[in-house]
């Protein structure tokens, strides 16, 4: 019975959320109480992670409300009865500075060295670093079609797929869009092959089932047929190529940056600061008993 009323939960969520968008917080939207603490849907909509099936979602929402209640009671507990309050408080007052300083920091620093990061700095790391950056999992890229076994030419989208090139792509584009209930086109960027074969109902006993360059898989499942053509792949423990190796090259040449200047930007403030009178400093003798 409680797992019927979670789903039943998970499924007005939404409602509740939509009714109360066009108002303020109403009792309607309420979840849950504390004291004077509340929980709305739209504070748990907000929480729920995305791709969870229904069953998954609704596991979800209990489990947080019910958190949330265990936080909420434990934290009015906790109030009454610690004796360092001034103490955490201060402690929180300290992680929100920093809080806010690390993430302004790291806003400015991404947007001003990102725009400072020339592409051939990030070509040039790549090619003497390149051993280190090893994949941990298969790519490839390809196209992926799953069409209805009593489509139209299937023997032409056949062709077209295995063909692969400009004319074809045309020829598959304007079939999908008539026929297809999936398409993925992916020359133009790798992709993992873990998630290729997610969307096939084939039970792949190794690489070379459907890593075959140059070459089409096909299989018929519950009335459909999935077509993946392969163009190019790679294996776990290949060099990565450039483009999926960018983004980490990034990020370390980023982290190699942000130390300088984040030094210069809190000297900066600090002059500025001095300059207009709101930084003073003043020499006080100070007896620190030991």
């Amino acid at each position: 019975m409680k797992r019927i009323l979670s789903i039943i939960l998970c499924n007005i969520l939404i409602l509740l959320v939509w009714g109360c968008s066009r108002k303020h917080e109403t009792s309607q939207d309420v979840l849950a109480r504390v004291g004077e603490h509340t929980l709305t849907a739209r504070e748990v909509i907000a929480e729920i992670p995305v791709a969870l099936d229904d069953s998954a979602r609704a596991a979800f929402i209990e489990h947080y409300i019910n958190d949330w209640i265990s936080s909420q009671l434990i934290y009015d507990v906790a109030r009454k009865n610690l004796s360092n309050i001034d103490h955490l408080n201060n402690l929180v007052e300290a992680y929100r500075r920093d809080l806010y300083a690390y993430e302004y920091r790291k806003r400015l620093s991404d947007e001003r060295l990102v725009a400072e990061l020339p592409d051939d700095t990030i070509q040039a790391f790549y090619q003497n670093h390149r051993k280190e950056f090893t994949l941990q999992r298969d790519i490839a890229k390809g196209i992926f079609l799953k069409v209805p076994a009593q489509a139209p030419q299937l023997s032409s989208l056949r062709k077209w797929v295995s063909t692969a090139g400009v004319d074809g792509v045309e020829n598959i584009e304007k079939y999908a869009v008539k026929n297809a209930i999936g398409y993925d086109y992916f020359m133009d960027r790798w992709v993992n092959v873990d998630d290729l074969k997610d969307n096939i109902p084939y039970e792949f006993d190794s690489k070379t089932s459907v890593l075959k360059p140059q070459k089409m898989f096909e299989h018929k499942s519950n009335d459909m047929i999935y077509l993946l053509y392969v163009d190019s792949c790679l294996y776990e423990g290949d060099v990565m190529p450039f483009e999926v190796a960018r983004p980490r090259i990034v990020e370390i040449l980023l982290n190699e940056r942000r130390v300088s200047f984040n030094k210069e930007l809190e000297e900066a403030l600090y002059n500025e600061a001095v300059a207009n009178g709101v930084v003073e400093r003043y020499d006080v003798e100070m007896n620190v008993e030991k």
